[in-house]
């Protein structure tokens, strides 16, 4: 099995996230409200998530006693048996999603937030759904905030992941990628692009 087979999607299914996908690009190109455009974003995203093999179950605003979850994902039976086959990755298990449609970048504030969310509830994965994506590159302001956030667990299976989804993402779906395929590729990333340790070698004046 492999995601492309999983995660196969119909003509008459991409036709349908065509749409919402033209929707959530309309949103932000136009003079709408927040709430529009953070409902074009969260339709897009179950949508997508609905369509990715039909292995996810998603349960949408879910409230704690101190915090609000965009979405909560878990895997149905046949999701359940991929994992126990190793054929998805363990963190597909249980995963957050927060939309967040702004007209900029997500800032550190926020993702912080979501860290801390995320901590909160246990949970290993998490995906920032957004148009522009987070700010920052390399080590500064969110994209290094996810790196410092994997990197404080020693193991790498206790470590926590933060995946992000903007525009481009949404639009390599159209191009033949699939949502296991881009949230796989994303883990691997931040795992290389952590794990330096092994190009450090002991200065010459170290015993």
């Amino acid at each position: 099995l492999s995601f492309e087979k999983i995660c196969e999607i119909s003509a008459e299914q991409m036709e349908t996230y065509k749409r919402l996908l033209m929707r959530f690009k309309k949103a932000n190109s136009a003079n709408v409200s927040d709430q529009e455009k953070g409902k074009a974003l969260e339709e897009l995203v179950s949508y997508l998530l609905k369509v990715s093999g039909g292995i996810f179950r998603v349960d949408r605003n879910l409230r704690t006693t101190t915090n609000e979850i965009d979405q909560m994902v878990t895997l149905k039976v046949n999701g359940k048996v991929l994992l126990k086959h190793n054929i998805i990755n363990s963190r597909f298990d249980c995963f957050l999603c927060e939309c967040k449609n702004y007209s900029k970048r997500v800032d550190v504030t926020y993702t912080g937030k979501f860290c801390s969310l995320m901590l909160t509830n246990n949970v290993k994965l998490g995906i920032l759904f957004s148009y522009y994506g987070v700010s920052g590159k390399g080590w500064s302001n969110s994209s290094g905030l996810i790196k410092k956030f994997y990197l404080h667990k020693e193991k790498i299976e206790d470590r926590y992941c933060i995946i992000n989804f903007s525009l481009k993402e949404f639009e390599s779906i159209l191009e033949g990628k699939n949502f296991l395929q881009i949230v796989e590729e994303q883990l691997i990333s931040l795992q290389v692009d952590t794990d330096y340790s092994r190009y450090l070698a002991k200065h010459p004046a170290e015993k």
